[in-house]
């Protein structure tokens, strides 16, 4: 089985895990603000990383001490569980098409703190599934077990599960993946959103190459990122800077150009293409 980054478990990244401890006090402060206890992560396409997304914030909160239940509704295509590591033999689905009872799939304490509702493939009639009031009684009844209950549900180009789940959480969370989405996917996800009069709590963008993006007027930020990259350096010691080589003749001179204007082109420019 294909194992999904959990960077709170699996790996010692303290950049990637600082930017979730952030995500997890912004949405605190809109939670708080808004009394939200259960939150959807969606996206407009695949492949954007709302799994990976959706799972690294719920274990962010499990390790702040959060009794937290992350939920697979993606049943088409299931990740959450494979960001742990586990295997399962039934989950959502067999909750949903043969009532079974959520004890008895909630998989407890993956990492402490942290339950997991997962599901197995299902290809037909998945949608209908969700608009049964089966959906939104189990997330009530799971409410009074939680601080947090977190649901990772397909894209919304893929299915419409994600509009129709939302009405069942207090809050939505759309995860875009940098570069890889088309004006007209989001603004088709915001419509999607808008008419199930969904809570969008806000987007989050994933995937950002920190140094080739460009920030416009905020390119402060990007030329000083390598101060607060230094900030996560094992003992606060700097990194060496490599030095750039001079060209040593035209040609040499012609592929620099070249490189610096692809360069150009797929950060500065990027908004025009699109």
């Amino acid at each position: 089985m294909s194992r999904r980054s959990n960077f709170f478990v699996t790996e010692n990244n303290l950049q990637i895990t600082e930017a979730f401890r952030t995500l997890r006090t912004n949405l605190a402060f809109l939670r708080e603000k808004q009394e939200g206890k259960t939150l959807l992560f969606t996206s407009s396409i695949p492949a954007e990383g709302k799994s990976t997304v959706a799972s690294n914030y719920a274990a962010s909160l499990a390790i702040a001490n959060r009794k937290v239940l992350l939920i697979d509704c993606d049943i088409r295509r299931p990740r959450a569980h494979e960001s742990f590591g586990i295997k399962i033999e039934k989950g959502l689905e067999s909750i949903l098409a043969n009532d079974t009872n959520p004890d008895e799939v909630i998989m407890k304490d993956i990492i402490p703190n942290l339950d997991i509702l997962p599901t197995k493939n299902m290809t037909h009639n998945v949608t209908e599934l969700f608009l049964r009031d089966r959906m939104k009684d189990i997330i009530e009844y799971l409410k009074e077990k939680y601080d947090t209950i977190v649901l990772d549900t397909p894209p919304l180009a893929v299915a419409s599960d994600a509009a129709i789940l939302s009405k069942a959480v207090d809050g939505v969370v759309v995860v875009v993946a940098y570069d890889q989405v088309a004006k007209r996917e989001l603004a088709f996800t915001q419509e999607m959103l808008k008419n199930a009069n969904a809570n969008i709590y806000g987007f989050v963008v994933n995937g950002v190459d920190k140094k080739g993006m460009s920030y416009g007027n905020y390119g402060y930020y990007n030329n000083n990122y390598s101060y607060y990259e230094d900030y996560y350096t094992e003992n606060g010691e700097k990194k060496r800077k490599k030095t750039k080589r001079k060209p040593k003749n035209k040609f040499e001179k012609f592929v620099e150009r070249v490189k610096e204007a692809y360069q150009k082109h797929l950060t500065g420019d990027i908004k025009k293409r699109r």
